[in-house]
């Protein structure tokens, strides 16, 4: 009986560090990290150069990520005035009845993202000469508002 129980002790710390390390790969404990910075590199690159689809898509995947550089938010920001239809439940979950435009799918994106956006999205509401980009641009501002993502953290 007491070696049973020392036989079933040695398994479940044998179990325990193959957990932990990973069942034996030589993969560090960084790589999903690792792995998150090669997704979200491919997704910028699809902002840059996939469909419209593809943007619309990238566009969401990337308002889930915890935090996003500068120049992903500016990327994102730079589509709000694209018109191109999308079909948002190719990769939402939640879908409106018409169909969306990928400069309303961005503008999403960036009320998600949250108070990183704010900046970029002013500047495109006042520079941009496309009445699109103005329009989706000022609907994410108003939207980030009412979320309570635009009040002064130091007014609390």
């Amino acid at each position: 009986m007491k070696n049973a129980k020392k036989t079933a002790m040695v398994t479940l710390v044998a179990l325990a560090s193959l957990v932990s390390t990973g069942f034996g790969s030589n993969r560090s404990r960084s790589t999903p990290k690792v792995e998150s910075q090669d997704v979200t590199a491919r997704r910028v690159n699809i902002i840059k150069s996939g469909s419209a689809q593809q943007k619309a898509a990238a566009a969401f995947w990337l308002s889930q990520q915890p935090s996003l550089e500068a120049c992903v938010i500016d990327s994102l920001a730079g589509l709000l005035g694209d018109k191109t239809l999308v079909d948002s439940s190719q990769y939402r979950y939640i879908v409106e009845e018409r169909k969306s435009t990928l400069g309303e799918e961005v503008a999403l994106a960036l009320v998600r993202i949250g108070p990183a956006s704010i900046q970029p999205l002013i500047h495109v509401l006042k520079t941009s000469p496309l009445p699109e980009a103005r329009k989706n641009a000022a609907r994410a501002l108003g939207a980030l508002h009412e979320s309570g993502a635009t009040a002064d953290p130091s007014a609390v």
